[in-house]
């Protein structure tokens, strides 16, 4: 099931808008006091059609939706990191890219949301806490041995985190593996009877 999450920026254009007029008529009157209402309205609308916000898979039971709000969160940390390093910024892409697929996979198969219990507690915050540090150690002008030796591994450990990421993605198709596997077999013991 998809949801629409709206953006706060129609209301904040409206009250601007709002406030512009406010600037620029004498809001004593109330004929000035209506047209800036309506130009608040229309603004509005207008920024309603531009800045739709963005749809979401939910699954309709609140505490798996609760969980892929955290993971979401989780992935728009990623997405707002700053780091120069075009590999590392490709790695980034990749667990985003798993990361969504595990939430979109949970969204619409909620009963499976108990698999996801390692990769939310500990898989997914660990690797954002690391390129987070990552990001901040990028940051600086000054990068002394420790700080170079402790991004060579952040970077090092990267590959890790995708193979746990994937292996996570992976065990949630398991079941619907299985299930065709065993019509497979099926199907090959019903021709070979024949």
């Amino acid at each position: 099931m998809q949801k629409r999450v709206k953006t706060a920026i129609p209301i904040y254009g409206a009250g601007a808008l709002f406030l512009l007029c406010a600037l620029i008529f004498p809001m004593y009157r109330i004929q000035d006091i209506i047209v800036a209402i309506i130009v608040a309205i229309v603004g509005y609308f207008v920024l309603d059609k531009l800045f739709p916000g963005k749809v979401i898979e939910v699954s309709g039971d609140k505490n798996v939706d609760e969980l892929l709000a955290t993971g979401r969160g989780y992935v728009e940390r990623l997405e707002s990191l700053k780091i120069q390093d075009l590999r590392i910024n490709q790695q980034i892409g990749k667990l985003q890219s798993i990361s969504r697929q595990i939430f979109e996979y949970v969204a619409k198969n909620p009963n499976q949301s108990r698999k996801i219990t390692t990769f939310m507690n500990y898989y997914l915050p660990t690797s954002i806490k690391f390129l987070e540090q990552y990001a901040e150690f990028d940051a600086k002008e000054t990068q002394g041995e420790n700080i170079k030796v402790t991004m060579q591994n952040i970077s090092d450990s990267l590959s890790k985190f995708e193979e746990a990421f994937t292996h996570q993605l992976d065990a949630l198709y398991s079941e619907k593996a299985l299930d065709i596997e065993t019509d497979i077999t099926v199907l090959e013991g019903i021709m070979n009877g024949k």
